[in-house]
């Protein structure tokens, strides 16, 4: 973006939803998306712990599944009506922290406390992007 470009901006809603023992964070957070027919989701803030956890590493292309007892330390992304794009940090009973793409396969240990906030006059989209090679977030205003 230059400087010159003005980002489109918009209010927010918010959304707060407890996750129990045994769910999968990732395909939760989809049907919460889908049942509400939401369009342009932030994450704003998840606190809680995982047992189970698939994360793709930077550069890698590989998902693999960690499991342990966790604490969710950060989980950040967007999500919009058919795609989403979420990274996790994670921390061991060591502190040692880990961070990487995160997706379905996970499993709360003891909770998760999501807050969302629903963009309300933007859609977001993806789309491939030559520069990246990835379908990248297209941001637009809702009309």
């Amino acid at each position: 973006m230059s400087s010159s470009t003005v980002a489109p901006s918009s209010g927010a809603r918010f959304y707060a939803l407890r996750l129990k023992p045994g769910q999968d964070v990732a395909l939760e957070l989809r049907k919460f998306v889908d049942d509400n027919g939401l369009k342009a989701v932030s994450i704003v803030t998840v606190v809680g712990s995982l047992t189970k956890a698939s994360l793709r590493f930077a550069n890698t292309g590989v998902w693999v599944e960690r499991e342990g007892h966790f604490e969710i330390v950060s989980l950040v992304g967007t999500v919009d009506a058919k795609g989403d794009h979420l990274h996790i940090a994670l921390s061991d009973r060591h502190g040692v922290t880990t961070g990487a793409h995160f997706g379905p396969g996970s499993s709360v240990y003891t909770t998760a406390e999501i807050v969302l906030a629903e963009l309300a006059d933007l859609d977001f989209t993806r789309e491939p992007c030559a520069l990246s090679g990835y379908e990248e977030l297209i941001v637009k205003p809702r009309g």
